[in-house]
């Protein structure tokens, strides 16, 4: 690994000497302030941050993680916030053509000004968004704000000009607004997390100053055959692209293609040196570098790290019904590994080590796949680094889960631009396995009642149904599928756990152990094809309870335990397993240490189960790896970072699948 680290360390040294076409990027972290929008007082604030952490640096408001607190820090959400700073640019950047201001993530409903002027209206959490400002610029100054409008505010316009409300269980407040929101629907509040609905400038901000063409990103395309390794690159480009003479690819510092104007470039090399799953193999990667030259020399560059393998989904029709089984460079896969959810419920907080940390449990773990659940965020860079680097599939949902869907063109649009975005973003990558429209949506629809508990009549049905089918079976796999060749799903779970067909067809999130009160018995019944989702429910570590008990009695029966159980179980179904397997509850911390026990038990049971049943199942991901905030819910790691006792049950289960070759 430290020669791929000093490779990318010589290649950065050779860029420092700039020709004058190339950009120069400035970030704009320093000197922000923000004020509850109209106070006139302004404070210091962190970028990228939100409004939560920066009034909590002040003393503004109480960790809402502590005791109670998260009552208190309610009406954050519902406040108007406005953020600013002033940035000074030198002669060289005024001097070119193009100079866009960029934010990587608004959180959510913003509005951004330079020097008084509006330069675009935000509206998605889950995309970046960037404006051109040269022309408002007065003498290398701008002045930069961006008004946030209360989310909850917005949502609930746009649910008054839909018509009526969406499903959307999960949401705590006394309006349902999430599904009329792009923002993460975990913010609204789930069974594993309080709400807590955020706003800020979340993403780095920067000032691009470029002339005639950028390169903003890189696409791969690869096969395989007789020996050899056909790559095709695809630059992303923004701007005169009759500026461009000619398109290079470099691949561990050797010229190996190139093609007149942005390409596409196709490099043919041995079929040697792959990427492989934990477990498989070794994860090798392939430093890339694409140029971009014009008539004066080099105009932009950019650099990935590529592995060379192809990835599949088998669902074609059996004796058995309908598999699902991931192939990589032709071998099945097993999947064994976890669902994971937002490392923090205020994002910048955890930042990219969060998520790399994320990485590293699933590596101890002997896992070699991890689901992106869809109530949270699309992880960074630096998450697909780590991915990529020990060897962990993704399994990436698209940001939709548990609610219907606006059909508002507005909308939809929204949406395209945010879907387009993230796949080009992360299409190059080695870890990424697959894309999903949505989390338990269609199951939902079907099964859940929403219709009776939501007062959904036939002209609405058939209205929210239209609208669910437009978006994840036509659209979706439509924007996909223009930027990207890998296996595309248009919802998990694609059966129903409840009945004996599901067990046959796709894959299947089991929950008759807990939701449905069965014993763990229950698991060698309900294998299914590949199951993306079963659990237990634990309490974090007692140490990680009292760090944020906030004086309460961790002893007794108070609002600080009722407001860390979320689920509409309860400590009931705690109790009644722990009766039937370990014997009676006696106070609190044996409630804990009992929820301890029982999962590691389940965790255990399930996946030798699913283990068992090969090659009919063929993956196993438990719901879910980690926290977002201290409190009861189904990971093996708490909030605080400390491996619970399934920890090691999961790992012993999964290395001793490793040691039989993962198959």
């Amino acid at each position: 690994m430290r020669g791929h680290w000093a490779w990318a360390a010589l290649v950065l040294a050779g860029c420092r000497t700039e020709h004058p076409p190339q950009p120069i990027t400035l970030d704009i972290h320093h000197g922000w302030a923000f004020q509850r929008t109209g106070d006139g007082t302004w404070s210091p604030a962190a970028v990228p941050g939100t409004v939560h952490t920066d009034l909590l640096a002040l003393g503004l408001v109480p960790d809402p993680y502590v005791g109670t607190n998260v009552d208190s820090v309610q009406w954050v959400g519902d406040t108007a916030w406005t953020y600013r700073t002033t940035v000074h640019l030198d002669d060289r950047s005024m001097q070119r053509a193009h100079i866009d201001l960029r934010f990587a993530g608004l959180d959510t409903h913003a509005e951004v000004r330079v020097n008084g002027e509006t330069v675009g209206r935000c509206a998605n959490m889950h995309r970046s968004w960037a404006f051109p400002i040269k022309h408002l610029l007065q003498d290398g100054k701008a002045d930069v704000e961006v008004l946030f409008r209360p989310a909850v505010e917005e949502g609930r316009r746009a649910m008054q000009a839909f018509g009526r409300s969406l499903p959307a269980d999960n949401d705590q407040g006394a309006v349902k607004v999430a599904p009329f929101v792009r923002k993460a629907g975990v913010h609204f509040g789930w069974d594993f997390a309080p709400r807590l609905v955020t706003c800020g400038i979340w993403g780095p901000v920067s000032i691009v100053a470029w002339d005639d063409v950028r390169l903003t990103g890189l696409r791969v395309e690869q096969q395989a055959r007789g020996g050899v390794r056909t790559l095709v690159f695809r630059p992303d480009v923004k701007g005169d692209t009759a500026m461009v003479t000619e398109a290079r690819v470099i691949i561990n510092g050797r010229t190996l293609g190139s093609a007149p104007g942005v390409g596409p470039v196709t490099v043919q090399i041995p079929d040697t040196g792959l990427w492989w799953p934990a477990g498989m193999g070794e994860p090798r990667l392939q430093h890339v570098r694409m140029e971009l030259w014009g008539t004066a020399g080099p105009l932009d560059h950019h650099i990935a790290r590529i592995g060379l393998r192809t990835i599949d989904l088998h669902r074609a029709p059996d004796s058995l019904g309908t598999p699902f089984t991931f192939v990589v460079n032709d071998r099945p896969l097993f999947a064994m590994g976890a669902n994971i959810v937002p490392p923090d419920m205020l994002l910048p907080r955890a930042g990219d080590a969060g998520w790399r940390e994320l990485v590293r449990h699933a590596r101890d773990a002997q896992m070699n796949m991890l689901r992106v659940w869809g109530g949270g965020v699309y992880p960074p860079d630096a998450f697909f680094d780590a991915c990529d680097e020990a060897g962990i599939l993704v399994w990436q949902d698209l940001m939709f889960a548990n609610t219907m869907v606006p059909d508002d063109v507005a909308f939809l649009d929204n949406v395209e631009a945010e879907v387009r975005e993230q796949v080009a973003r992360l299409q190059h990558r080695a870890s990424l396995a697959i894309w999903c429209g949505n989390n338990e949506v269609d199951v939902a629809w079907h099964n859940w009642g929403w219709q009776r508990s939501w007062g959904i009549g036939p002209a609405d049905s058939i209205r929210m149904w239209i609208a669910y089918v437009d978006l994840f079976h036509r659209r979706m796999p439509a924007w996909v599928a223009d930027l990207d060749r890998r296996p595309y799903v248009p919802t998990s779970p694609l059966s129903n756990w409840g009945n004996a067909e599901g067990l046959r067809h796709g894959d299947l999130h089991y929950w008759g152990v807990w939701h449905g009160d069965a014993p763990f018995e229950r698991f060698a019944d309900n294998t299914g094809r590949f199951v993306s989702e079963y659990g237990m429910q634990s309490y974090p570590l007692w140490e990680t309870m009292r760090e944020v008990a906030g004086g309460f009695d961790l002893h007794t029966d108070t609002a600080f335990w009722r407001h860390r159980q979320l689920s509409y179980k309860g400590d009931a179904a705690i109790v009644r397993l722990a009766e039937r397997y370990l014997g009676p509850v006696r106070g609190r911390r044996d409630l804990v240490e009992k929820s301890h026990a029982l999962q590691a038990m389940a965790y255990a049971t399930a996946i030798e189960a699913h283990l068992a049943a090969r090659p009919r199942c063929m993956g196993t991901l438990l719901w879910q790896l980690n926290d977002v905030w201290p409190g009861a819910s189904w990971s093996i790691v708490d909030h605080a970072g400390r491996r619970k006792p399934a920890f090691d049950a999961v790992r012993a289960a999964y290395a001793r699948a490793q040691g039989n070759g993962g198959r």
